[in-house]
């Protein structure tokens, strides 16, 4: 057991189906607990390439963590393949597995075209939001997030979206949207879906989507944020209150996916929320005063030391930098 009580599993090698799924749920809990080395990380790749069905066992193990709720600390595992000379996609029999960064840019983060095929497209954290074009929709998928794609030749079968949050930005071709017992459709029409700690809501920048749950049958429009009940739920009340946004609202809304923060009168705390999910460095607020102050601005979230550097100078607080801990006092 660990410090945090916690058991710490080290994966032996074997054959058998039973030794395989073993060996990827102790994959797994290794890297919910600490950063691999990189003699750990050559063996965990060495082991996902020495069987395609390895793959399909570490992304089962994987599921059944986020439905037990098992979250990953700070110092959580990079991506299964980091390195600027890495590949971006890997192919392990009929499965890929996307991962990576992606760089910013002023124009916005570059798309790449979905490979087509069954895909997980799995993001970690400290990573930059990703986008993906897809049967004529752009899919961007943010850090801590996993989705299920289906094969682009079956017409019809929806995206199964996880956790985390998705963007979708619908043209005149249908998107079908699944999270859990929830069935979403749209067309022209622009929406982010974000599922955390098993709670759903959807925001509505533009267009219209078709919520169903059972024999339940919803029009959802936007501009306005919508929080998702259970199926249960929606079935005994076939209405949802919608909350307009206001332009600012879908500027600053949207802005994720594009690496970026806009903060409007944002209590510190939670815009250093925002920072943490995209790096390494951790912005640490030590004083209850200063996590109440409230900023206004444009920040790029991949820069989270100029970002505090700004706070300090406004606010004119205390900074301090070890390591990668950036502390606010």
């Amino acid at each position: 057991m660990t410090d945090t009580g916690r058991p710490v599993f080290f994966p032996r090698f074997g054959g058998g189906r039973h030794s395989r799924t073993d060996q990827a749920s102790q994959w797994v809990a290794m890297q919910d607990r600490k950063m691999l080395t990189p003699g750990e990380q050559a063996r965990f790749d060495r082991w996902l390439q020495a069987d395609s069905r390895n793959l399909g066992a570490y992304v089962r193990a994987q599921a059944i963590y986020r439905t037990l709720n098992y979250t990953a600390p700070a110092t959580a595992a990079p991506a299964l393949m980091t390195g600027p000379d890495r590949k971006a996609a890997q192919v392990h029999g009929r499965r890929r597995v996307l991962v990576g960064a992606a760089a910013a840019c002023i124009a916005g983060l570059a798309g790449q075209p979905v490979p087509p095929d069954q895909v997980f497209l799995l993001r970690r954290d400290h990573e930059a939001p990703r986008r993906y074009h897809w049967r004529g929709a752009t899919l961007t998928l943010d850090a801590l997030s996993a989705a299920y794609v289906p094969d682009t030749g079956r017409v019809g079968h929806a995206i199964r979206f996880l956790s985390g949050r998705i963007g979708v930005q619908a043209t005149d071709m249908p998107i079908h949207l699944s999270a859990g017992p929830l069935l979403m459709q749209a067309t022209h029409a622009d929406f982010d879906l974000t599922i955390d700690d098993g709670r759903a809501a959807l925001i509505a920048y533009a267009g219209t989507i078709a919520l169903s749950a059972g024999s339940t049958n919803m029009l959802l429009k936007g501009p306005a944020f919508y929080h998702l009940p259970s199926a249960p739920s929606l079935a005994m009340n076939a209405t949802l209150s919608p909350h307009p946004l206001s332009p600012t609202d879908i500027l600053s809304g949207r802005a994720w996916r594009d690496a970026q923060a806009v903060l409007n009168d944002t209590r510190l705390a939670d815009a250093a929320a925002q920072f943490n999910r995209y790096s390494r460095t951790r912005i640490m607020i030590e004083s209850d005063r200063i996590a109440r102050s409230r900023v206004t601005g444009s920040f790029d979230l991949l820069r989270p030391v100029e970002f505090a550097r700004s706070v300090q100078r406004l606010l004119r607080c205390r900074l301090s930098e070890t390591g990668d801990r950036i502390v606010l006092a």
